[in-house]
């Protein structure tokens, strides 16, 4: 199983808006479902936390 073609294809693709969600996407359906299950329970932690702080930053 060859991956580093396949992560080379995904970190040059081009990073426009569109580019980024299908890289995101493509990294998603990858991860295993406890994993996912991680990254969803920290993202509820602390994405409102997150948010608020890139919302401050643009405000200045």
């Amino acid at each position: 199983m060859d991956v580093m073609p396949r992560l080379r294809y995904l970190l040059a693709r081009r990073m426009g808006p569109f580019g980024i969600v299908l890289t995101a996407w493509d990294i998603w359906r990858r991860l295993p479902p406890k994993q996912r299950k991680r990254i969803l329970d920290a993202t509820r932690k602390h994405g409102p936390r997150m948010a608020a702080q890139a919302r401050n930053r643009r405000r200045k």
